[in-house]
């Protein structure tokens, strides 16, 4: 959209402003509560779409199936606070929770309007990206970003500081980042470029988790493009020229990065069937994930409540566990699966079966899912149940997901007709 005088702007903002919001939320993943703001205007503008029209969360199906995956995970989090071992925290977990029903309700009901509004979306979030990734490496190679937030101990962090999550979210993002360049590559084969520092950050982050989710994304991707691009032709040599380009960055930074190489060399102890080499491969996790499995085996069918790991880890750890003797009990299990049985029980687990299960099941029977394919890549691969970074019930993590599963089925909402009483809440 070009906007030539005053009175296009204010057509432009008035029909857009959603799409605002909802970036602002993804923006505000550099901040450790930024995004929390937009979420929530979201979710009070959502909850008076409700009020005014309940009758959505029935006869819209697009809605009244994003309620029901969202109660498959809620409604075990309520449960499980009959046994919480700190109440207060599970409390403050679960009831803010109910913002992300709201909020993609929201997403929903303004972003599926048009096409172009979620397209603008997926623009701004590639450009947001790029500028992340571009920001990092001049960290990297300068010891200073645009805004002059230094190289500490090693970490990229960009405009993430001190935080060093910017890996984590540009991985989870990068569907997003793939489908701009995916829906322009023949117009303009000069974007595949922008892969590069995308990539570049991700390796040189040193954050095995998030280096797992970018290969998700990548290679889900890559079948994606393998299967629907019109001339595949393109489709392979573009696929060719970055790999190669990508070969060659990585072989210059694990040659000249030592901390690179060193936590290369360190992973491979995963494949050596030495404990020791193995945990050290998992940043030290074996204990952590005994001691939740020892958990688990406690509160088997509701858990101990949200967020409540933390409050009980040195209970049940062994008296040589190296966070007990540090007095730094970590704050989840740090993989995904565990954490909801230990934290939700079975009756989690089932729900978060359950979840998976109808999302999949509602997304690849609709006739249009070849475009909303590249929405659904990110869900899948941020509740895959060996994520083993971020926690699944936490508010960052839990933001992310309920974002992406709201644009997701936002998407699939623009590809269909409004029923008169979605159009009527607008």
């Amino acid at each position: 959209m070009i906007l030539t005088d005053n009175k296009d702007l204010k057509i432009f903002l008035k029909d857009y402003w959603p799409c605002f919001i909802v970036i602002l939320a993804f923006f505000g993943f550099i901040s450790k509560a930024l995004y929390n703001y937009p979420v929530g205007v979201m979710a009070l503008i959502g909850i008076y779409i409700v009020a005014t029209n309940p009758k959505i969360l029935i006869f819209d199906r697009i809605i009244k199936n994003f309620t029901l995956i969202f109660l498959c995970i809620w409604i075990p989090q309520v449960l499980s606070l009959f046994n919480a071992v700190d109440i207060h925290h599970s409390l403050h977990t679960v009831i803010p929770y109910l913002r992300f029903l709201f909020a993609g309700i929201f997403i929903i009901n303004f972003i599926a309007k048009d096409k172009e509004k979620i397209d603008f979306i997926i623009k701004i979030i590639f450009f947001i990206v790029l500028f992340w990734s571009i920001d990092g490496a001049i960290q990297f190679f300068f010891k200073k970003d645009i805004f002059g937030f230094p190289w500490e101990s090693g970490q990229i962090t960009g405009m993430f500081y001190p935080r060093n999550t910017i890996a984590h979210i540009c991985a989870i993002l990068s569907p997003f980042f793939f489908l701009y360049i995916y829906n322009n590559l023949i117009n303009k084969k000069y974007l595949l470029l922008s892969v590069l520092p995308l990539f570049f950050v991700v390796l040189i982050s040193g954050r095995r988790a998030a280096w797992v989710m970018l290969a998700l994304t990548s290679l889900s991707f890559l079948l994606y493009g393998f299967i629907y691009f019109k001339e595949k032709k393109l489709f392979i040599k573009s696929v060719c020229v970055i790999t190669v380009l990508l070969g060659l960055i990585f072989s210059i930074m694990l040659d000249s990065h030592q901390p690179l190489k060193t936590r290369m060399n360190v992973t491979q102890g995963i494949f050596s069937g030495d404990y020791k080499s193995f945990n050290d491969a998992t940043a030290l996790r074996l204990s952590i994930w005994d001691t939740a499995y020892s958990i688990f085996k406690d509160n088997r069918v509701i858990g101990i409540g949200p967020r409540g790991f933390r409050h009980i880890y040195d209970q049940y750890a062994k008296p040589d566990d190296i966070f007990v003797k540090t007095k730094l009990p970590p704050t989840q299990p740090h993989l995904l699966g565990l954490e909801i049985l230990c934290e939700t029980g079975v009756v989690g687990f089932i729900g978060y079966m359950l979840f998976i299960i109808y999302m999949c099941v509602f997304i690849l029977n609709q006739k249009s899912k070849k475009y909303i394919m590249p929405y659904f890549i990110p869900v899948l691969v941020a509740v895959f149940p060996l994520n083993a970074h971020m926690a699944f019930y936490g508010s960052v993590w839990a933001s992310v997901i309920w974002l992406l599963i709201s644009l997701c089925y936002a998407k699939t909402a623009s590809l269909e007709d409004f029923n008169n009483n979605t159009k009527n809440t607008a």
